[in-house]
């Protein structure tokens, strides 16, 4: 299937299954794509806002300036997608998984990425800074080239090495 162009608001694919999907310049709002899944798709130019992402599953293929906004993506799966220079803004990816996936230059925005599996990425230059990544599953490998804020680098730190960061004049437990 290929999409040209458009804007999609309200449309259900929950369940759906599709290979080799093409979408340039489309838009989705308030798009309902719960456990669908997308196998080697080109996504280019693509904007994905409000959707909800709960189970979606996307393995293979490649996108060109995705966008998501405001999604709802927990348990969401990405397999070996190339998502280079990706934008997702004030997102909910609970518990959701990147295994091989290349995220270089990605920007996450105030996302909630807790308790999120990254596994075999690839985030040169990744900008996570302000995303909530408490209880992340990651080696310090796998996050190797990203950008973290102070509290992050504290809290990635502390979970890999099983040390407690605790401030200067805070009691230990």
């Amino acid at each position: 299937m290929s999409v040209e162009g458009g804007r999609w608001r309200g449309v259900s694919l929950a369940g759906q299954t599709f290979r080799l999907l093409h979408l340039a310049g489309v838009r989705l709002e308030e798009c309902d794509l719960s456990n669908c899944e997308w196998e080697l798709p080109m996504l280019e130019e693509v904007v994905l806002e409000g959707c909800r992402l709960t189970g979606f599953r996307c393995r293979g293929g490649k996108a060109i300036e995705l966008r998501l906004k405001s999604c709802h993506g927990q348990y969401a799966q990405f397999e070996g997608v190339q998502l280079k220079d990706a934008r997702l803004e004030g997102c909910q990816l609970g518990d959701s998984s990147f295994h091989r996936c290349e995220l270089d230059r990605s920007v996450f925005t105030d996302c909630d990425l807790r308790g999120m599996v990254l596994s075999g990425v690839r985030l040169k230059g990744a900008d996570l800074r302000g995303c909530r990544i408490d209880g992340i599953r990651a080696t310090l490998d796998d996050l190797s080239g990203s950008i973290l804020d102070p509290r992050q680098a504290a809290a990635v730190l502390a979970g890999q090495a099983e040390i407690s960061v605790r401030e200067l004049g805070e009691e230990a437990p």
